[in-house]
């Protein structure tokens, strides 16, 4: 997996902070979850909001045709 430089450093940063100063950032980070509420979802909810995808879609270009050559 690859990082981006901001990512590289957010994750050097972490690595020095105190074990208290590492929760503080926890209950922080939990505190804007809890303020966000609703908008973030669990695994089990269901999608009302989202289009559904089409679960077969025929692509001519991909079917198997001979090549005729002269």
């Amino acid at each position: 997996m690859e990082l981006t430089l901001d990512e590289q450093r957010l994750v050097s940063e972490y690595r020095k902070l105190t074990p208290s100063g590492r929760d503080e950032l926890l209950a922080f980070a939990a505190s804007l979850a809890r303020r966000s509420g609703p908008e973030i979802k669990t695994e089990n909810e269901s999608a009302g909001n989202q289009c559904r995808v089409k679960e077969h879609e025929t692509h001519p270009e991909t079917e198997k045709t001979p090549f005729f050559t002269e």
